[in-house]
């Protein structure tokens, strides 16, 4: 056992490792699971010299001691950062035995083990789907179907766009008029995050089905003759939790009020760069919590979101909801441009979700379609019976496995 200069009764990690011989990865284990009391200020952890004294005495070092105690350089398990500070430390890896650091961005991302230790997805799904069916989650979004939502959303924007001829400025009231939305359109996607957190040099064509990609569509409306306003953008952008989808193949929370911020801020500064006058949507795949919904209609007179520059409304794709603040005259002008899905765009949104998963099985069954799906019952009943209506497909009862819609 080294010595220890530190004639404090309280120890940092770093010195209490150095005083026990061992990493800090074993203290922050002990520490974590109960073994050594140790308090938390500022971040950083102190420990009570009679503390560890105690756990040397209860032999609970057991084998665990080691020569090597220089770690100079800490790593997350998982994202393989590097801990330059031991506020950085979040947690442990969740695997039995296994001391790899896990970061507190990781930790954050519901991300709790190493990459050596990663449980399988469909493990992860099935788990998941238990803690759905029991309540003990809010939501569940499957990366795929976060992807077909997008997809569509961003489809049904353009085609809601389409049928509008004429546009009133946001601030002076002049007459924009668009005879070709189709030609100003700018689209794109986040796919260089994407590759980034799936550490890919290269993203293969599969890939783009199977995970969300934050697509957006931008349109930058030419100016009319003599134009007294500021040039107007319409945007409409998908976004969803993509660490939490690359890394189990699903979602199972909101986006808070944080993500929301960082968006509004980097869209407030490009439209304020650029001095254009932006009506904005920004669409959540698996929702807005309560607090990112308060941030943009209010909780109160005078709390809500407001930018020279932007009009801001939400869709949340789980409710089918838009969300603004009603209080602000331009907002409630501006809302029909955002409409939200229609019943019968949702129920068509499913059968093709439905078409997909049925171009690997010949049959599906409703209860595969409630494990594999995020939508209700009643929902893919009607689609199950849209289908079978075509001609294409035919519904039958499966003896213990209930309803199933066949392909003919």
């Amino acid at each position: 056992m080294t010595d220890d200069k530190t004639n404090s009764d309280f120890l940092k990690i770093p010195e209490a490792a150095r005083y026990l011989g061992v990493t800090r990865r074993w203290l922050y284990r002990r520490i974590w699971s109960g073994d050594l009391p140790a308090s938390k200020v500022g971040g950083l952890y102190f420990i009570q010299r009679k503390d560890i004294d105690a756990l040397l005495e209860q032999g609970k070092l057991g084998g665990t001691m080691k020569e090597e105690v220089k770690e100079s350089l800490l790593k997350c398990g998982h994202c393989f950062r590097l801990l330059e500070s031991d506020t950085l430390i979040g947690d442990v890896c969740q695997a039995e035995n296994c001391e790899q650091l896990i970061c507190t961005q990781c930790l954050a991302e519901g991300n709790r083990f190493c990459v050596e230790h990663l449980p399988d997805k469909d493990q992860l799904w099935e788990a998941a789907l238990e803690d759905f069916r029991q309540g003990r989650i809010p939501l569940l979004v499957k990366a795929s179907q976060a992807r077909l939502r997008e997809v569509n959303f961003i489809q049904r924007f353009q085609t809601r766009l389409s049928s509008i001829g004429t546009l009133r400025h946001p601030l002076t009231d002049e007459m924009l008029s668009v005879s070709n939305w189709e030609a100003l359109l700018e689209g794109g996607d986040e796919q260089a995050e994407v590759m980034r957190l799936l550490n890919k040099a290269v993203l293969e064509a599969e890939w783009l089905a199977k995970v969300p990609l934050n697509a957006f569509a931008r349109y930058r409306l030419p100016p009319v003759k003599k134009q007294r306003g500021a040039p107007v953008t319409v945007l409409a952008c998908t976004f969803s939790p993509l660490p939490e989808m690359l890394q189990k193949g699903f979602a199972t929370h909101s986006l808070s009020a944080d993500d929301l911020t960082a968006r509004l801020l980097r869209l407030g500064e490009e439209a304020q760069r650029a001095q254009t006058m932006t009506l904005a949507l920004l669409a959540a795949t698996t929702g807005w919590d309560v607090p990112a919904r308060d941030l943009v209609q209010g909780s109160g007179a005078g709390t809500a979101f407001a930018h020279r520059w932007m009009l801001v409304y939400l869709y949340d794709m789980e409710t089918r909801q838009i969300i603004y603040n009603r209080q602000d005259s331009r907002l409630r002008g501006f809302a029909e441009i955002f409409t939200p899905l229609l019943p019968s765009e949702e129920v068509e949104e499913v059968i093709a979700a439905v078409e997909k998963e049925m171009g690997i099985y010949e049959s599906l069954t409703m209860e595969h379609a409630l494990r594999a799906f995020s939508y209700s019952q009643s929902v893919l009943k009607k689609a199950f019976e849209q289908m079978a209506s075509s001609g294409r497909y035919a519904l039958t009862e499966v003896p213990n496995l209930g309803l199933a819609i066949v392909r003919t």
